[in-house]
């Protein structure tokens, strides 16, 4: 017999015929002891796999008997028996779909390492055409899951598989389609990225096999905060050009909706004309104002002059900042300097990274940079790179560096970005309420999409309604934006932002009211918030706060400061 359970069950007899199982309760009986071929199954199991949908009736033992019955009619032999409490199906070798299917691995595998790697894809290709759909369709996923977790573990391993013998059989472009596939599927999965990987360059297309390395390193960074494990490093050892160089490209998308910013673009094109050898361009600005946007344009912009590599490094790191150190470490890494050759002193890991730029054109963007002490020991020695800086530190100072202060949209430019968040006729129907809103969310580009976000998922708001309702709360994703700004305050600092959501601007004199401090100690605490774009600086003793810091700063400090 053959008990097919990689989609809707069947069971057929040695003759290809497919015997009728009855109605649907039966048919989930008869999955649920598959589920567990020749081991006893609970009568409790039963029911709760055959009345998932339902509360079970009060005779489900008795019309269990009953389709236990049904189902030892149907199948040949003294295939089901019981024991008190229990039942269990008898299953030969072979006779259940799944043991051919995780046949084909070891048989596929003999046939590649004989060389015969057509035969190898044949059997890989014959086990995946086994999947008619969700395996033991029919039975609550919860009651499977263990069952299916392992199906899908040996889905992915053939479909490596299958790649593995298309790359051996020089069907390259096969091969990248399927691993594409398993990507995205999979993204931390690093058996996929290596193979991807290896056969990109293998294809002659090293630079996206280079690419393809630095997404998945940045995935497996971002999601889990590891770096790539052994076989995802040798496949992109295999791929660095003569002398361990490559070139690379991690930049992040350029995105769409960067609105009203041809002004700051002028401004870090002319910057970059005058600033020298090595031009490093520092923009500044309060959280969510789009300095990770405007440097990732201008990096897309000028990348074409930077073709050795274009590198991209998130300076916090998971709401921390990242050292010195292990920053020097990633970019190594990225220039392909095996891990055992990395210094473990930041002053020699910095000497190495210079030497590895020495007469190359690359592009660095380091992101949300805390401090200079960051950014100085990854700056180039020598000409030919640019370095793009962006900040939430108004007194971060490097020596020779250019730069400018990113300040919120203007109102215009605000609402337009909002529109074209929304994506419907509903903000162009109630200009006065977008313009309301704009003075809300203060011409923040991240309060923008968040508030442009809350109205897509509500298609019966108006725009004055959401507006109504962002009046009386903090602005969506602010708390989380301002966190590390706010992270490090002092308590002086702490009890005068806890002040802020009552006042559009204030003075020294209202700011020590307010902190309860001394006039020097207001002025100070003013400047220390200051440099972290939390207020700004006006003419005379006057700084303003923004509408963004007023709700979050009204609403309490972010939970992790507070």
């Amino acid at each position: 017999m053959l008990f097919r359970v990689l989609g809707p069950l069947e069971a057929r007899t040695p003759a290809g015929a497919v015997l009728e199982l009855g109605a649907r309760k039966p048919t989930r009986v008869l999955a649920a002891l598959l589920l567990n071929p020749n081991g006893w199954t609970s009568v409790a199991q039963l029911i709760g796999a055959t009345w998932h949908e339902q509360a079970a009736p009060a005779s489900a033992e008795a019309n269990l008997k009953t389709y236990i019955w049904q189902l030892r009619r149907v199948l040949p032999g003294d295939r089901i028996e019981s024991r008190p409490g229990a039942y269990r199906l008898r299953v030969e070798q072979g006779e259940l779909e799944t043991d051919l299917v995780a046949a084909a691995v070891p048989a596929a595998r003999r046939a590649l390492a004989a060389g015969d790697a057509l035969q190898a894809a044949q059997l890989y290709t014959e086990a995946l055409a086994r999947w008619r759909g969700r395996p033991f369709d029919g039975l609550e996923a919860d009651f499977a899951d263990p069952v299916l977790a392992r199906l899908e573990d040996l889905r992915f391993e053939l479909r490596l598989g299958l790649a593995d013998a298309w790359q051996a059989a020089n069907r390259f472009e096969d091969a990248i389609a399927l691993l594409h596939e398993l990507t995205d599927e999979n993204p931390l999965r690093e058996a996929a990225w290596a193979r991807l990987v290896r056969v990109l360059h293998r294809a002659g297309r090293r630079d996206e096999a280079i690419t393809a390395f630095g997404r998945a390193r940045t995935l497996l960074s971002a999601e889990l905060g590891i770096e790539p494990g052994p076989e995802l490093n040798a496949a992109f050892t295999e791929a660095l050009e003569p002398g361990g160089r490559r070139r690379c490209c991690d930049l992040p998308r350029d995105l769409p909706t960067l609105t009203g910013r041809e002004a700051e673009l002028d401004s870090l094109r002319a910057q970059r004309r005058t600033g020298g050898p090595v031009p490093v361009l520092v923009v500044d600005g309060m959280a969510g104002v789009g300095k990770t946007a405007l440097a990732v344009r201008f990096a897309h912009e000028v990348s074409d002059d930077y073709p050795d590599a274009r590198l991209f490094v998130d300076l916090r790191a998971r709401n921390a900042p990242l050292s010195p150190e292990d920053a020097l470490a990633r970019l190594l890494r990225a220039a392909g300097v095996p891990d055992s050759a990395i210094p473990a002193e930041l002053d020699e890991r910095a000497a190495l990274w210079r030497g590895e730029l020495a007469g190359r054109k690359v592009l660095l963007v380091l992101d949300d940079a805390a401090e200079a002490a960051q950014v100085v020991p990854l700056l180039p020695g020598t000409g030919g790179c640019l370095v793009l800086v962006t900040t939430r530190n108004r007194a971060l100072a490097v020596e020779g560096a250019r730069g400018l202060t990113l300040a919120p949209l203007d109102a215009w430019s605000a609402a337009e970005m909002f529109r074209t968040g929304v994506g419907d006729w509903r903000s162009d129907a109630e200009p006065a309420a977008v313009a309301e809103l704009v003075g809300l969310c203060g011409g923040l580009p991240a309060a923008l999409r968040a508030a442009a976000a809350r109205l897509r998922s509500r298609p019966l708001w108006t725009v004055g309604r959401l507006v109504t309702r962002l009046a009386a709360e903090p602005l969506p994703g602010m708390a989380e934006l301002l966190e590390p700004s706010c992270r490090r305050l002092a308590e002086p600092e702490r009890r005068l932002f806890a002040g802020l959501g009552r006042y559009a601007e204030l003075d020294v004199q209202l700011a020590a009211k307010l902190a309860g401090l001394s006039r020097a100690d207001a002025v100070r605490a003013l400047e220390s918030l200051a440099d972290r774009h939390l207020v700004d600086p006006r003419a005379g003793e006057v700084y303003a706060c923004h509408p963004a810091v007023r709700s979050v700063a009204a609403a309490g400090l972010p939970a992790r400061v507070a």
